[in-house]
């Protein structure tokens, strides 16, 4: 079987993720800011922030496993890089450390090289929004890879983001709500021990889920990483999952990120993309 259509399937499926998990509905934006809550709830979330990994640059090695809608496995070593806030850059070695795919990401666009075809897709984030269900920027992409809480479209928490949350009993702890001024919902499960153990994101305009799990924290210098990742995602017939197992993880380490296209590579469209994929 030719594995080059799934492995470019595998670099679209880390990042086209298009939706998040049922929950119940949350009350207008309006209302989650204005609310009163109690000293203690605010108190657990600015906890949970504070236990958030610190980093400015971030380098990881890991194994990807990728689950697809028809139950076929494929898996690939990579390595992932950040800076934070700037760009990030995922790369795929499925064979021997060599590098078959890599996926370049900017607050603005997106782009995916496929080096073993000589292609490459290139698109903007404003776009994508346009033709599809994403319900994603870079900086929540970034928060999902690093165990992060994040507001959407926010590249920080700003020092009141308490006020846009809805706080939950969860069993050990509590679930952290929010939305965007769209149609997405957004949801955060920390433990007692103030760890983020879960990120769920829904369309609640559509049955697309997200679901975003870690586990297997670990130490990384002074704090605590979650070195397993596993993501689940429905939407209409279709639906997947992918791990994350990360092996070694350096923060604020020198870090080289080169986002440049080959010469000589053809650029492809997303329509493209998709025929491709359905081909046999």
């Amino acid at each position: 079987m030719n594995n080059r259509p799934t492995l470019f399937a595998l670099c679209l499926s880390c990042f086209f993720l298009a939706s998040g998990c049922r929950t119940s509905k949350l009350p207008p934006a309006s209302d989650t800011k204005t609310a009163s809550r109690p000293e203690t709830e605010e108190a657990f979330f600015l906890s949970v922030r504070e236990q958030s990994f610190r980093y400015e640059t971030l380098s990881a090695r890991m194994q990807v496993e990728l689950t697809m809608p028809a139950g076929k496995t494929f898996t690939s070593r990579a390595t992932l890089k950040i800076w934070r806030n700037d760009r990030m850059q995922l790369s795929l070695q499925p064979l021997l450390g060599i590098e078959a795919f890599r996926v370049d990401i900017d607050p603005d666009s997106i782009r995916i090289v496929d080096r073993l075809n000589k292609r490459y897709l290139a698109e903007h984030f404003s776009h994508l929004k346009e033709i599809s269900r994403i319900g994603f920027n870079f900086y929540s992409l970034q928060a999902l890879f690093t165990n992060q809480l994040f507001l959407p479209g926010e590249a920080e928490l700003p020092e009141n983001a308490f006020i846009r949350f809805r706080q939950l009993p969860a069993t050990g702890g509590y679930t952290l709500q929010t939305r965007d001024s769209a149609r997405w919902q957004y949801s955060f499960t920390a433990g007692r021990d103030r760890k983020l153990y879960a990120t769920r994101m829904t369309d609640t305009a559509s049955d697309h889920t997200l679901h975003w799990d870690y586990a297997d924290f670990r130490s990384v210098g002074t704090q605590f990483f979650p070195m397993k990742i596993h993501g689940e995602w429905t939407g209409g017939e279709a639906g997947g999952a992918l791990s994350v197992n990360y092996s070694h993880i350096d923060a604020d380490v020198p870090v080289e990120i080169r986002p440049d296209i080959p010469p000589g590579y053809t650029r492809v469209n997303l329509s493209q993309i998709r025929k491709m994929l359905e081909q046999p």
